[in-house]
C-alpha cells in the first residue's frame, strides 16, 4: 500500500468515526435538551448544519497535514536521510537565483564505481547500510553549507558556494578516502568517481548544472576513482595534481626524497652552531619539484608524519657519519607540519620515532609555525610541555605573522622563535619592521627565549641584526640550503677563512 492510499484510508477512518460519534451523541443531546417537538426539529437542522461545517474543517485540517507529511516524505530519502531529488533541484535553483556575479558555485554528482558486484557482494540489506554508511561520510567531508542529496540508488550529489577550487578538489579527495574506508569497514574494496560542474561557467540554471556534472560523471567512471570537471583544463589539473600525489606517496616509500642543511650562525663570531634541516624532491619526470608545492599535497594527502620520519632518519644517517653532532652542532631544526602538531597521536609517533635515535635525539629541535598554535592555544602549551618534557626543545618559526604574536610569549614556554623574513628584508629600509624586530628581541631576552632573524640576505641585514642585539641568524648571505658534503666544505671553508 502505498503513501497517497496510506493517506486516504487514514482520513476515510477518521472521518467515519467522527460522524458515527456525532450521529449517536448528537442525537441524545437534542432528546434531553429539548422537550418540544417544533424545538427538536429546529436543533436537528443546525445540528445538520454544525455537522458540515465541523467536517469541512476537520477534514481540511486532516489533508493539509497528510499532504505536509507526504510533501516532507518526497523531500527525504527515505534510505539514508539525505534530501530528494525533488528538493535538491528547488533548492539548486533557488540558491542559484540569488547568486551574486562574484560568487562560485559548485555541483558534485558522486557514483559508487561497480556497485552492482558491491550488491551482489554484500547483499541488498548490507548493501543498503553501505549506503547508508556512505551518507554519512558525505555529510562529514562536505563543504560546510552544503547541500547534499540521494538521486538513486548509488549515486549521489551535492552543492554549495565556494572561494577556491582546491577546496573543492581537497573535499572531493577526502570523500573518496572515506568511501574507501567505509568499504574496508564492510570487507570489500570500492572506490568512486566524482564528476563536478562550475558555476557559472558550466550553467546558468539546476537543469544545465546538473546535465554538466552527469557528463563529467560519465567520462570520471571510465577512468574510475578519479575526479572530473566538466572543464577540461580543471580536469587535467586535477588528475596532475593526483598522479602527482602517487608519485610522492612512491617517493616516501621507496626514500627517493633527499635533506638538505642550512647554517644557523651565531652573529657574535659568525660561527656555525646549528642547521634546520629542510626536504627536497628530485621528481623523475618533472626534475624539482618546489616544497611548498609537494608538502601542502603531503598535508592535505596524510603524508606529513611520513615525511616528517624520513627527514629524521636521513639527518640522523648523515649527520652522526659526518662527526658534526656535539662538536660544531648544537642543534639540529627538524620542522613539523600544523597537521601533525595538532594531532595528540602523530606527536606522540613522531617524538618516539626521534628517540629511537638516542644519540641525535638530544639535538632535535622541533620548528612549528606561529598559525599552527593559534588553532587551540590550551592544547598547544600542552603538546609542548609534553614534548619538552622528553627532552626535545621547541621553535616557533614565521614569528610575527599571526595576529597575536606578542601575547603568545607569555602562555608558550618555546625555547626559541625565528623572526619572519619579511621584517628582516624590510630592516633597513622601513623604521616600524626595525622597531618590531627590536620589540621582539627585547621580549625574548627578557622571557630567555632563543632568537633567529631568518631570510638574511645581505651584508648590511647582518650588522643592522647584530647592532640591535640579535644572537643568531641564518638565510643566504650566510649559507643558502645545502647536502651534507656540501656542508663539509662550507664549515670547513669558514674553519680556514675567520
Amino acid at each position: 500500500m502505498n503513501r497517497a492510499v496510506t493517506s486516504a484510508v487514514k482520513v476515510t477512518l477518521v472521518y467515519a468515526s467522527f460522524s458515527a460519534l456525532w450521529i449517536l451523541f448528537s442525537d441524545m443531546a437534542v432528546e434531553w435538551l429539548f422537550h418540544s417537538a417544533q424545538l427538536r426539529a429546529l436543533a436537528q437542522t443546525y445540528k445538520g448544519l454544525a455537522f458540515v461545517v465541523i467536517t469541512a474543517v476537520l477534514l481540511l485540517i486532516l489533508v493539509l497535514r497528510d499532504n505536509r507529511a507526504l510533501e516532507k516524505a518526497d523531500d527525504m530519502d527515505s534510505l539514508t536521510g539525505l534530501h530528494s531529488l525533488n528538493l535538491f533541484i528547488r533548492t539548486l535553483n533557488a540558491t542559484l537565483s540569488k547568486l551574486n556575479s562574484n560568487e562560485h558555485l559548485f555541483v558534485a554528482y558522486l557514483d559508487i564505481d561497480d556497485f552492482k558486484q558491491v550488491n551482489e557482494g554484500l547483499g541488498f540489506e548490507r548493501a543498503d547500510s553501505f549506503l547508508q554508511d556512505i551518507a554519512k561520510a558525505l555529510l562529514k567531508s562536505a563543504l560546510p553549507g552544503s547541500f547534499i542529496s540521494r538521486l538513486h540508488a548509488d549515486q549521489f550529489a551535492c552543492f554549495t558556494t565556494f572561494d577556491d577550487i582546491s577546496e573543492v578538489e581537497t573535499r572531493m579527495r577526502e570523500v573518496q578516502r572515506l568511501c574507501a574506508l567505509r568499504g574496508q569497514r564492510f570487507g570489500i574494496d570500492v572506490s568512486c568517481s566524482v564528476g563536478v560542474a562550475l558555476f557559472p561557467s558550466d550553467g546558468s540554471n539546476a537543469k544545465e548544472m546538473m546535465i554538466s556534472a552527469s557528463q563529467a560523471l560519465n567520462v570520471a567512471k571510465q577512468q574510475r576513482n578519479s575526479i572530473i570537471y566538466h572543464d577540461k583544463t580543471l580536469s587535467e589539473k586535477a588528475m596532475l595534481r593526483r598522479q602527482l600525489v602517487l608519485d610522492l606517496r612512491e617517493a616516501i616509500a621507496e626514500q627517493n626524497l633527499y635533506v638538505v642543511y642550512q647554517p644557523k650562525y651565531e652573529l657574535a663570531e659568525l660561527s656555525c652552531i646549528g642547521v634546520e634541516v629542510l626536504v627536497r624532491w628530485k621528481h623523475p619526470q618533472h626534475g624539482f619539484i618546489a616544497p611548498d608545492v609537494f608538502i601542502p599535497l603531503a598535508e592535505d594527502n596524510g603524508l606529513s608524519s611520513a615525511i616528517s620520519k624520513l627527514v629524521i632518519a636521513k639527518a640522523a644517517e648523515e649527520l652522526q657519519d659526518s662527526g658534526l653532532l656535539g662538536s660544531v652542532l648544537q642543534h639540529v631544526a627538524v620542522n613539523v607540519s600544523a597537521t601533525e602538531f595538532n594531532s595528540t597521536d602523530e606527536m606522540n609517533s613522531l617524538s618516539s620515532f626521534i628517540e629511537s635515535y638516542r644519540d641525535f635525539a638530544q639535538y632535535v629541535r622541533l620548528e612549528i609555525t606561529e598559525t599552527a598554535t593559534l588553532t587551540d592555544m590550551r592544547k598547544s602549551v600542552e603538546v609542548i610541555s609534553q614534548l619538552q618534557a622528553r627532552g626535545l626543545t621547541l621553535s616557533i618559526d614565521d614569528f610575527g605573522t599571526g595576529y597575536t604574536s606578542l601575547a603568545m610569549l607569555k602562555d608558550l614556554t618555546v625555547d626559541e622563535i625565528k623572526i619572519d623574513r619579511s621584517f628582516v628584508a624590510e630592516l633597513e629600509h622601513d623604521a616600524r619592521s626595525k622597531t618590531i624586530v627590536c620589540a621582539v628581541i627585547a621580549m625574548a631576552n627578557s622571557f630567555r627565549i632563543n632568537i633567529v632573524a631568518e631570510g638574511v640576505e645581505t651584508e648590511s641585514q647582518l650588522k643592522v641584526l647584530r647592532k640591535i642585539g640579535c644572537r643568531q641568524a641564518q638565510g643566504y648571505y650566510l649559507g643558502r640550503p645545502m647536502i651534507i658534503a656540501e656542508l663539509l666544505k662550507h664549515l670547513a671553508d669558514n674553519a680556514a677563512t675567520p
